[in-house]
C-alpha cells in the first residue's frame, strides 16, 4: 500500500528530496545575509527568505512559533466511519511526508503558514490514472519557497524542484493553507502570515538584544575613572586585584577594566569620578518592554498573553475574566489553523465514508468545555420545569448542542412508548409531531401485545389448561 509505504510515496511525489543541497539553497542563504536588516516588500518572494532568515535570531519570536507549532502538532484526532478505512487512511496519515510521520508533516506545514505569507503547501499523491474525486494515497509537505501560486483555481501552484524544472500542480495534486489570505485578486493567493505581523516589534527587541550585549559583555572600554590624590599606579594594582578575585571567586573572565586617569600631585585632595561608557540608557524599562512585546506577539499569532508569559501583575480583572479572554483566544488563530487542516483532510484526502477532526487535549480546553455543557444542561432542565419545553424537546436541543449522542433519542422513544403501552389508559392521541412517533410505537407494541393475548388463550382452549 503506497500510503504505508515511503518508497511507494516518493514514487507519486513531484519532490526529489535525495538530490538536495546546499548548491541549491546557497543563493536564499547569501541573499539574507546582504538583505541584513532591510526587510523586502510584502509581498514578495525576498520577503519569505527574509523572514525565514530573521524569525531564528529573535529568542522570544522563536519560542512563539515552536509554541504555537507544538500546540497544532501535540493534538490528537479521530476519523469516524468504517473499520477498514478507518485503519488505512490511519496508517497513510501517520506515514505522512513521505515517511516522515504525521508530527513531522504538521510541524512542516504549520511552520511555513506561520512565518511565510505564502502559506504552507501539501501535496496530495494518488496513483497514476485514479479519479481527482478519489481519496489520496499519501500526503507530503511541499517547500513554501519553491512553490508559486498561479492564481489559475484549476492549476493553482507551480513546484520549482532541485533540478530547476518546473512542475504543474492542478487543484487535486496540491492543497494550499495560507494564514489572513489578501483579498486582492492581482496578489494571487498571498497572505499576512503572524511573523509579518509583527516584524517590526520584533526587529527593535533584536536590536535591544544586540545593544546590550555589546555594552554589557564586549571587548571594550567600559568607563573613563578620573581621580586626583593618589598615584595611578596604586589605583591600577587595587583594581587588577579586584579582578583576580572576581575570576577566582566568581569565574568573570569577560570584564575588561576602566581606563584610569590619575594626577600627578600625591598632595591634591583626594576625588574620582567615573564616566559610564557601557551601561544602558536612562529611562530603560525592560519588564514594560517584554509586557508590550509579548502583548504584540499574543496579538500576531491570535492567542492570549498567558500562551507565550504568566500574566503580569496589575488590575487584569477577575478570574472570569481572564478565563473569558483565554477561551476566546482559543477560537481565533490556533482555531483557525485546525479548521483549514480539518477541511483539507475532509474534502480533498479522506474519502466521503471517513470524517477527520481534531480531538482536544487542553486541560483547560476541556474543563471550559465540561463548564459550558453542565450550564446548558441547566438551563434546558429549567425550560422542562417550567413546561416550556418537553423533555423530548430537551433531549433533541442536547442532541444539536452536541452535548448527546442522537442514540439517546430512540431510546427514549422507546422507553417512553413502552410506559405509554403497558398502561391501563387507552393511548391518547398524537398531540404534536414530537408525539407521534412515541405513539405510534406504543399502539405498535400494543397491538402486537394483543395479539398474543389472544393466541394463547386460543391455545389454552383448544390443548386445556396444562398447556
Amino acid at each position: 500500500m503506497p500510503g504505508a509505504d515511503p518508497k511507494g510515496q516518493v514514487a507519486l511525489s513531484v519532490q526529489d528530496r535525495a538530490q538536495e543541497g546546499f548548491a541549491v539553497e546557497a543563493p536564499f542563504v547569501f541573499y539574507i545575509a546582504n538583505l541584513a536588516d532591510n526587510s523586502p516588500a510584502w509581498p514578495s518572494k525576498e520577503r519569505d527568505r527574509f523572514l525565514d532568515g530573521f524569525w531564528r535570531k529573535e529568542d522570544m519570536l522563536a519560542g512563539a512559533v515552536y509554541s504555537m507549532c507544538a500546540k497544532v502538532a501535540a493534538l490528537d484526532y479521530k476519523l469516524e466511519g468504517p473499520r477498514k478505512a478507518i485503519a488505512r487512511y490511519n496508517d497513510i496519515l501517520q506515514c505522512a511526508d513521505l515517511g516522515g510521520g504525521w508530527l513531522k508533516f504538521l510541524f512542516k506545514v504549520t511552520q511555513d503558514m506561520l512565518v511565510q505569507d505564502n502559506g504552507g503547501f501539501i501535496e496530495l499523491l494518488r496513483q497514476p490514472g485514479k479519479s481527482p474525486q478519489s481519496a489520496v494515497d499519501g500526503v507530503a509537505h511541499l517547500d513554501s519557497q519553491r512553490c508559486v501560486q498561479t492564481g489559475n483555481p484549476l492549476q493553482p501552484v507551480n513546484y520549482v524542484d532541485a533540478d530547476g524544472d518546473v512542475h504543474e500542480m492542478k487543484w487535486h495534486e496540491v492543497m494550499v493553507m495560507t494564514d489572513m489570505p489578501a483579498s486582492r485578486e492581482k496578489l494571487k493567493g498571498y497572505g499576512f502570515c503572524a511573523v509579518s505581523r509583527v516584524l517590526r516589534g520584533a526587529q527593535i527587541l533584536r536590536d535591544i538584544g544586540v545593544y546590550k550585549r555589546q555594552k554589557l559583555s564586549g571587548k571594550r572600554t567600559p568607563g573613563l575613572l578620573f581621580v586626583k590624590g593618589m598615584r595611578k599606579g596604586a589605583i591600577e594594582a587595587a583594581i587588577e586585584r579586584s579582578q583576580e578575585e572576581e575570576i577566582q571567586s566568581r569565574g568573570r573572565t569577560i570584564y575588561t577594566g576602566p581606563v584610569v586617569l590619575a594626577a600627578n600631585d600625591p598632595g591634591t585632595e583626594l576625588d574620582a569620578k567615573l564616566i559610564d561608557l557601557a551601561g544602558l540608557p536612562d529611562g530603560y524599562d525592560e519588564d514594560s518592554l517584554f509586557k508590550w512585546y509579548i502583548t504584540s506577539l499574543a496579538l500576531a499569532f491570535g492567542t492570549d498573553y498567558s500562551e507565550f508569559a504568566p500574566l503580569p501583575g496589575g488590575n487584569l480583572g477577575t478570574a472570569s475574566q481572564v478565563e473569558s479572554m483565554a477561551a476566546k483566544s482559543r477560537g481565533k488563530g490556533p482555531g483557525v489553523i485546525l479548521q483549514q487542516y480539518e477541511y483539507a483532510m475532509n474534502y480533498y484526502i479522506l474519502p466521503n465514508t471517513l470524517t477527520f477532526q481534531f480531538t482536544s487535549t487542553d486541560p483547560e480546553a476541556e474543563e471550559a468545555r465540561i463548564a459550558l455543557s453542565h450550564a446548558r444542561a441547566k438551563e434546558r432542565a429549567l425550560r422542562v420545569n417550567s413546561r416550556e419545553i418537553t423533555p423530548r424537546q430537551a433531549l433533541i436541543l442536547a442532541i444539536a448542542e452536541e452535548d448527546a449522542p442522537e442514540s439517546f433519542l430512540a431510546e427514549f422513544d422507546a422507553n417512553a412508548a413502552v410506559e405509554i403501552a403497558n398502561g391501563d389508559e387507552d393511548i391518547p392521541d398524537p398531540q404534536n409531531d414530537d408525539d407521534e412517533r412515541i405513539v405510534h410505537i406504543a399502539r405498535s407494541m400494543r397491538d402486537l401485545q394483543e395479539a398474543t393475548d389472544n393466541v394463547e388463550r386460543f391455545i389454552r382452549r383448544r390443548y386445556g389448561a396444562s398447556f
